[in-house]
């Protein structure tokens, strides 16, 4: 079966000169084109390609932007890197990215066929290819910052996938959901299982972590130690942890010390559900409550000048207090309609702390 090659470039012109000029090889490879790259990655969706040369300036999405999720999809794929605009900083933010070769217009067609037919041919694996069982998320960490790699570690735990990057044996990035940093690294290091795959030669998009490795691997050994004994002691379930901040985490467990509060949850406005504890979802529905509140809010949005900053019912004898809080949506249930201006006001000062 002959390879598959697509090329990606706005002007399509040039595409369909390569494409007619290459078809020469068809024996070799076959090709396939784009002119954007929202086109490229649908197209990766439906077929495998073995290659993917690749143009820097496209519309919408940018080739080095294409290049990054190409790798972190389909690590084997190789790509060759195009540009008029070339500059060594762009080579190596390309190299860094996992382009294989870079090649500068106005170039030959033979130059092209060449770095094609030399792609093709390279080992698909410069390296080793398996899977690893046994291991810590902590050796792997260390393992990648002492072999000083340029890499990213993504960890899959039932419908949660974090990841966390490495660049000359330090980690400079961490994220899950709309969490990032060493928040994000810690909660990471919360998960006693799952699933990890590399993807090398990629960058973090941004940097969020300053502080040396080794530090945040004890740091976030002995925080995932404090998890594991409130699981032990059924202070939480298992099902409790997810990727909330430490402000929020502090939120949670100031209110449910409360006497009154019976359950807490935090959801977001996609009516996903990061955090429940108490006997929160056997006594509401929190998908409804979640809709309500935003329609409420919405509601009272268009005829006043602001949303509201909570709201609250009483439900079976039960005080119901729903707060947006920072990008979440914050429900709480009470084991009475009525609380003490004391505990309200503790609320709201905790609340208001923890806020920004």
């Amino acid at each position: 079966m002959s390879k598959q090659v697509l090329i990606v470039d706005d002007e399509e012109t040039l595409t369909w000169s390569l494409a007619k000029s290459l078809s020469h090889d068809r024996e070799a490879y076959e090709i396939t084109t784009a002119n954007d790259g929202e086109t490229a990655l649908s197209l990766m969706k439906d077929d495998r390609f073995d290659l993917v040369v690749l143009d820097i300036r496209l519309p919408g999405i940018s080739g080095l932007d294409v290049l990054m999720k190409i790798k972190e999809d389909n690590p084997a794929t190789k790509v060759i890197i195009m540009t008029a605009y070339g500059s060594s900083e762009i080579k190596a933010k390309a190299k860094a990215r996992g382009s294989l070769f870079y090649i500068e217009k106005p170039f030959e067609i033979d130059q092209m066929r060449g770095l094609i037919l030399k792609a093709l041919k390279e080992d698909t694996a410069r390296g080793f290819n398996g899977s690893i069982t046994g291991l810590q998320l902590p050796d792997l960490i260390q393992m990648n910052c002492l072999s000083q790699v340029t890499t990213a570690l993504y960890v899959t735990k039932g419908n949660r996938e974090g990841c966390i990057y490495f660049e000359d044996g330090q980690m400079t990035h961490a994220q899950i959901g709309a969490i990032d940093g060493e928040e994000a690294l810690f909660t990471i290091l919360s998960w006693s299982s799952g699933s990890f795959r590399f993807v090398g030669g990629v960058k973090a998009p941004t940097t969020t972590i300053n502080t040396n490795w080794e530090y945040l691997l004890i740091e976030g050994m002995r925080k995932a130690d404090e998890m594991s004994l409130a699981l032990e002691k059924g202070e939480i379930n298992d099902d409790d942890i997810a990727p909330i901040d430490e402000p929020t985490r502090i939120v949670i467990k100031n209110i449910s010390s409360l006497n009154e509060c019976t359950g807490i949850a935090v959801v977001t406005s996609e009516n996903e559900i990061l955090h429940q504890s108490g006997n929160i979802s056997n006594d509401i529905n929190l998908s409804y409550i979640t809709r309500f509140f935003l329609d409420v809010s919405e509601d009272i949005g268009s005829v006043a000048q602001s949303t509201p900053k909570k709201v609250s019912f009483i439900d079976q004898n039960r005080l119901i207090l729903i707060y947006p809080f920072k990008i979440y949506i914050l429900i709480m249930v009470f084991n009475r309609a009525v609380l003490s201006q004391e505990t309200l006001s503790t609320i709201e000062r905790v609340i208001s702390r923890y806020q920004i």
